[in-house]
């Protein structure tokens, strides 16, 4: 675990143009608010629930940022048309929330993402460009934009910051006794937008962790870095969680907004999203993706700091909240997460 926010009463007033209420105005027709379910939790002195996003539409939280940014497009921006690089989530989002909206998207995808995700965005009326692999697929990207198309970032941009944001301003709305919130971070849209909401709504008393697969540990670096810092390798076979890099407004947001980053390893995420997705007493199944389940993975398996348990109990227990970020698995994969 790494990275704590700077010292000073409000290090996050910096980026307040950054408006979640407004965006929450802007997508809220479009939208789901997911609900607080309480997660399967071994530790009596933690009361875990879970912002169910695997719910929204679309399978993903992704749906908010891309609505918004959709929503954002000026006339003449919407004739030209978005472009976006992604293994998934954010490419079906997007190209979903084009459609709606009468645009034209463009779906940069590397070639092993999952076969359903690619399909997808294909059913959503996008063109999908299949690259040689994630890193390649920025590159093809970067092209389409330079010769037209508006560049939709999947996490290192204001307007989809702003949308991912309003998953943690519901968690304020629904919980706001809350006292730990753990986020899923791939490129960091989800971990800055929806800690700089937090923070807005409950200030310093929450604690907010990020946590990320240690064989793509792009914020745990990049907050180390102070900048984003392109991985070497990528070792995590979670996919929507890998890319090369965390965006740089991301890094600037979380490194005021977050106490630390929890690195889970592949085997303890595909355990904790086993759990999830088998009906047990008190929990009944839900439809989660491995990336999908990488912050409950972190409280799953022990990883919250024992000081912040010390005193506690099932009478006074801990209240963690944790993103359930994605909801859309490989079938086969599912089928043997729930079987195996």
């Amino acid at each position: 675990m790494s990275g704590s926010p700077k010292s000073t009463a409000r290090p996050w007033a910096a980026f307040d143009a950054i408006d979640f209420h407004a965006a929450a105005q802007r997508i809220g027709s479009q939208i789901v608010q997911t609900p607080l379910l309480r997660l399967p939790c071994d530790d009596p002195r933690i009361e875990l629930r879970g912002k169910m996003e695997n719910l929204q539409v679309t399978g993903a939280f992704k749906a908010r940022g891309a609505c918004n940014n959709i929503a954002k497009l000026s006339p003449e921006d919407r004739v030209r048309g978005v472009v976006a690089s992604s293994s998934g989530n954010h490419g079906r989002a997007l190209a979903w929330a084009a459609q709606q909206a009468g645009v034209q998207a463009t779906i940069v995808m590397p070639r092993d993402a999952y076969a359903n995700k690619i399909q997808a965005c294909r059913d959503a009326g996008a063109e999908v460009v299949l690259a040689e692999d994630r890193i390649d697929a920025d590159v093809v990207t970067a092209r389409l934009a330079a010769e037209g198309r508006v560049l939709i970032h999947p996490y290192d941009l204001d307007g989809t910051i702003e949308g991912a944001g309003t998953v943690g301003l519901e968690v304020a709305q629904l919980w706001p006794a809350v006292e730990v919130v753990v986020i899923c971070v791939g490129g960091g849209g989800l971990s800055a937008g929806s800690s700089l909401a937090l923070r807005r709504e409950l200030g310093s008393r929450v604690r907010i962790f990020g946590a990320e697969p240690i064989g793509s540990p792009s914020l745990r670096d990049g907050l180390a870095a102070g900048k984003p810092v392109v991985l070497e390798t990528i070792t995590t076979k979670v996919q929507g969680l890998c890319p090369p890099q965390s965006g740089a407004l991301n890094i600037a947001i979380c490194s005021t907004t977050l106490n630390g980053v929890f690195t889970p390893d592949d085997a303890t995420i595909f355990a904790a999203q086993r759990r999830l997705v088998r009906s047990e007493p008190g929990w009944q199944a839900q439809i989660v993706e491995p990336a999908g389940a990488c912050a409950y993975s972190a409280v799953h398996s022990g990883m919250l700091p024992e000081s912040l348990l010390a005193g506690r109990s099932a009478q006074n227990p801990l209240r963690v909240a944790v993103t359930i970020s994605g909801g859309n698995p490989d079938p086969a994969q599912l089928r043997a997460a729930q079987l195996d």
